[in-house]
């Protein structure tokens, strides 16, 4: 087995996390997968995986080498697409990131209608209420809300968020309504607060 092949075996497992899946998914013995895990650890000189009877899960330098994997693949497969003329119709994978709401709401939908155009996409959805670096975590495209740090990254408006002041007809007929928007610092408030964006 060669190093591409070792790499896809990896680059699965670090998505997976379980030898036994990765060997089903690609129609191998546990052994084989196993035995690939071994030659890239003994080649790189670094453990990749930490193993017990009930959990697998990535070092550190795991981590970092399942990164340069799938770059390294999706690189091949473009290649590869773009010598057979295939480039014509995207296909490949597609890392998107959002809020967990606002994904779900709003993201997901646009999502489902981009990939019933383009059926050879495969689409990874990270929606998470964190930062999620997209240089580390291998994210193509990221949807923020808020101002964006300085970054080398092309970031594009695609719309706005219009915040509201809402408060239940309870509250109001105990504390009585604000005519001023200083007078918000005199009642009782839940606010969100916007976290700094990472690149």
């Amino acid at each position: 087995m060669d190093r591409i092949q070792d790499m896809t075996l990896f680059a699965a497992l670090a998505e997976r996390a379980s030898l036994a899946s990765v060997a089903r998914h690609f129609g191998l013995s546990t052994a084989t997968v196993t035995r690939a895990l071994s030659r890239l650890e003994r080649r790189l000189g670094v453990l990749l995986v930490v193993r017990t009877t009930r959990s697998l899960r990535l070092t550190e330098a795991g981590e970092r080498f399942a990164l340069d994997c799938r770059r390294l693949l999706a690189d091949l497969d473009a290649a590869e697409s773009a010598a057979c003329g295939a480039h014509a119709q995207p296909s490949g994978l597609l890392t998107v990131t959002a809020p967990q709401m606002f994904g779900a709401l709003h993201v997901t939908p646009v999502l489902t209608r981009f990939l019933s155009q383009y059926p050879l996409i495969d689409i990874r959805a990270v929606l998470v209420d964190r930062v999620v670096h997209m240089l580390d975590e291998g994210i193509d495209v990221a949807v923020r809300i808020g101002a964006l740090p300085d970054s080398t990254l092309t970031a594009i408006p695609v719309g706005s968020v219009r915040r509201m002041v809402c408060a239940s007809s309870t509250y109001l007929a105990t504390h009585g309504a604000p005519q001023h928007p200083d007078e918000l610092r005199q009642h009782l408030t839940i606010s969100t607060a916007t976290a700094e964006r990472a690149p």
